[in-house]
């Protein structure tokens, strides 16, 4: 870029002296490139990288929202939001699509789980209204919920993945029946899946079935927890849907080895804001685009593998966060990453906003040199926001989220959010 800049000044240049004011140009050309060559064969210790450009932070736009850190206090109205705190964390143990197939890696919706309506719903929900009886009759606890698929149409591939927590292995194997009972239904059959690999008592309890041979469902007891998988591939293929089916359940299993259920009184001793990062994060009561679905809660913190299932791209977010050292993230109004130091914060930031093909760069705020802004061609599938934009401030990258107006334009309080969470981060010493 910077010898394109300089081919065009120099053609510029030369327009404007004449072509007989060349020869002397070339020459003295010649001598600053010589001097650079001296120069540029200095020994230099340590390595080049990205530093933070100075911002005055007084001449910031931040409008209504906090410029520095504040005190988060969690909110518990209800017992729905102590247990959002277990589901959380179940998010690291669920597994992602695209460790399944890696053509699954766009975002289609993930959430934290609980037996209100926003878990349950035929028209928004991930999961139909005649599985919450069942949910609520055998007390469901916690649970995390993801889905992606391969933003294709002519050959569809989807993946859904599910862990919901329940009192007791009996009331997670009644509720694990009492949905597959729901599925029964003329014209559904069964899909058969090998499962001699599995422990006798996942083995006895896995159902999956299909009204169509291109999509099924799986439903598994598994000790305390039940394991939803939704999947549809591109041809009507039972052995092939089967294998998929499969697949899931086998990944899921994996991935949660090491899951074990957090006693119901020491659910509130879970930590909450790990080294006060909610507290450097815009709080979300302010905007519609700061807002999780029904049950998420205000605030929470995930662990990098929790924090994925969030993301639009999971195969160039796990990548990114991986080369980042990302260690912990939390996510309230903003997302605020927290990185390995200054340079993987500008690494993170650049995977983070990468244009996609119909997407745009629209301008920083004002006054902020360090930030990428993009506008989305279709928007983030759970806060629905069509304007992204990132800033870094030292070993953290923050990315705030606004809701397009009915003109297409940004509302005037993107810019204002944005500053305002550069802001919190400048200021917290």
């Amino acid at each position: 870029m910077k010898r394109l800049r300089w081919q065009r000044g120099f053609r510029g240049l030369r327009a404007v002296l004449g072509h007989r004011a060349v020869p002397a140009l070339t020459a003295a050309v010649a001598v600053v490139i010589a001097s650079a060559s001296v120069v540029a064969s200095w020994s230099v210790p340590g390595h080049p990288v990205p530093g933070m450009t100075p911002t005055d932070l007084s001449k910031l736009r931040v409008g209504p929202y906090p410029s520095a850190p504040t005190e988060f206090t969690p909110f518990y109205s209800t017992v729905h939001d102590a247990y959002a705190v277990e589901s959380r964390r179940m998010l690291t143990f669920l597994a992602g699509p695209d460790t399944i197939d890696p053509d699954v890696r766009f975002l289609g919706g993930a959430q934290v789980l609980s037996s209100s309506s926003g878990s349950f719903d035929d028209a928004d929900g991930p999961f139909p209204k005649n599985w919450q009886p069942i949910a609520e009759r055998n007390r469901l606890i916690a649970g995390a919920y993801t889905w992606r698929n391969n933003d294709s149409v002519r050959a569809r591939k989807h993946i859904t993945l599910a862990i919901l927590r329940f009192p007791t292995e009996q009331t997670a194997r009644a509720a694990a029946d009492g949905f597959n009972d729901t599925l029964d239904a003329p014209g559904r059959h069964r899909i058969p899946i090998d499962t001699s690999d599995l422990a006798a008592d996942s083995r006895e309890s896995v159902r999956a079935s299909s009204r169509a041979d291109d999509r099924g469902e799986l439903v598994a007891a598994h000790g305390v927890y039940v394991i939803v998988g939704h999947a549809v591939i591109p041809q009507n293929d039972p052995a092939a849907l089967g294998g998929r089916l499969r697949e899931m359940l086998r990944a899921q299993l994996t991935a949660m080895a090491e899951l074990k259920p957090t006693p119901l009184e020491d659910i509130p001793d879970l930590p909450t804001n790990p080294d006060g990062i909610l507290g450097l994060t815009l709080p979300n009561q302010y905007d519609s685009a700061d807002s999780d679905p029904p049950g998420m809660g205000r605030g929470g913190i995930y662990t990098p593998a929790g924090a994925l299932h969030y993301e639009r791209d999971a195969v160039t977010a796990r990548a990114a966060f991986e080369a980042a050292g990302v260690d912990l993230v939390a996510r309230n109004g903003a997302t605020v990453y927290r990185t390995r130091d200054l340079a993987a914060a500008f690494g993170l930031q650049t995977a983070l906003t990468r244009l996609g093909r119909d997407d745009d760069e629209v301008p920083n705020p004002a006054g902020i040199t360090d930030a990428h802004c993009i506008r989305l061609d279709e928007p983030e599938p759970i806060r629905r926001a069509e304007y992204l934009c990132a800033v870094v401030y030292g070993r953290y990258v923050a990315v705030i989220g606004a809701q397009a107006r009915f003109s297409g334009g940004a509302p005037a309080s993107f810019e204002q959010r944005v500053s305002a969470q550069y802001s919190m981060l400048a200021r917290s010493g």
